[in-house]
């Protein structure tokens, strides 16, 4: 029937008409939407611009929110840290001073060297001393109420922190008079020198090993001094793999300030490294990431009072505090280096200081 319509349609004249006259009407319908679209265009691209701009508002509005929410959060962080200073300060001026003479230079610097000087120097997996009993009990009591609670410390990592007296713009009176202790009396003028006189034999076999017996002792005789010192916090998750640290460090010491009812578990472990790594270590050396497998020989229980030293060579040293430990875990411990001073070390060695630092 279709066919026979379009035949008779065509043969009539009538189908190229009809087919004229839907091009037309379909031309003419175009035309009108053109129009149409031409009159709306101008509307439409202002919408379109005023989405952007609002989008862009929107951006930088959320910018703006989010520097606010975090420079409210740090003044919350400060009007914290200052109520606990406060209250701290306060608690330390109702309750017993602790007596004049314990930051005593004189006692202390006593105690430490006859501390140091009896601790047994052991060599397996890397030379080694743990020194108990390190400063006068009434001392180490004062250092332990300035050891200043998690709250002032970076916020940034709750496993791993670390505090510099120079870091530190708000904090309790006796916080900053310990730490001041720490860093400029104790370590610098008692351990450093206790240390480098009870290491000496050893420091001087490694640098004549390192440099060969012509220069060798010139390199051990250079002058040496604390760097990189810092107070850690360390709590539940918290892993460091075996490591050697950087080059220019000599050997490393840990101050362990145990609380009372504080476990002994999660000390310092020390490691025996299955092979020798012959690296140029700039940074800390990882041997496991080189292939090195490397063997638990010990830990340094965590005890009041106590540090560990250790040469930098030989063995490696490393900590963990798993998540399965008590969710209430803290690890309070100084840290410091012990390193040639980079302008003497550069002088001998023809390097530029920049080139030798940690």
């Amino acid at each position: 029937m279709a066919g026979f319509l379009q035949r008779l349609l065509t043969r009539s004249g009538i189908l190229p008409i009809l087919r004229s006259q839907w091009r037309a009407d379909q031309t003419s319908a175009v035309d009108k939407l053109e129009r149409r679209l031409d009159k709306r265009l101008p509307s439409l691209i202002e919408h379109i611009d005023r989405v952007e701009a609002l989008a862009q508002r929107l951006q930088s509005l959320e910018g703006s929110i989010a520097g606010a929410v975090e420079r409210i959060a740090n003044l919350d962080r400060d009007v914290r840290l200052l109520r606990t200073t406060l209250a701290l300060d306060t608690a330390a001026r109702r309750k017993a001073p602790h007596g004049p003479g314990v930051f005593d230079a004189d006692r202390v610097g006593a105690h430490v060297a006859g501390a140091i000087a009896s601790a047994a120097i052991e060599t397996d997996p890397s030379v080694h001393a743990v020194i108990n009993d390190l400063i006068p009990a009434d001392t180490y009591t004062a250092v332990l109420d300035g050891i200043p609670p998690r709250i002032f410390f970076p916020p940034r990592d709750q496993a791993k922190q670390n505090l510099r007296l120079a870091q530190m713009d708000v904090a309790p009176d006796w916080t900053l008079r310990t730490l001041d202790f720490i860093e400029n009396v104790l370590i610098p003028t008692m351990m450093v020198p206790a240390l480098l006189h009870r290491f000496e034999p050893h420091i001087r076999a490694f640098y004549v090993r390192e440099y060969g017996p012509g220069r060798g002792p010139a390199f051990a005789a250079l002058p040496h001094e604390a760097t990189s010192g810092r107070l850690m916090l360390r709590r539940p998750g918290y892993h460091l793999d075996p490591h050697l640290d950087p080059k220019r460090v000599v050997f490393t010491c840990l101050l362990y300030f145990a609380r009372p009812g504080d476990s002994e578990a999660f000390g310092t472990s020390f490691y025996r490294m299955n092979g020798a790594p012959k690296i140029d270590r700039t940074t800390t050396f990882y041997p496991e990431s080189q292939g090195i497998p490397c063997e638990l020989v010990k830990t340094v229980p965590f005890t009041p009072n106590s540090a560990v030293a250790f040469l930098n060579w030989g063995g490696a040293h490393g900590a963990d505090i798993p998540r399965s430990a008590p969710g209430d875990t803290e690890r309070y411990s100084y840290q410091f280096y012990v390193s040639p001073q980079p302008d003497a070390l550069a002088a001998l060695a023809g390097e530029t200081v920049s080139a030798l630092a940690e």
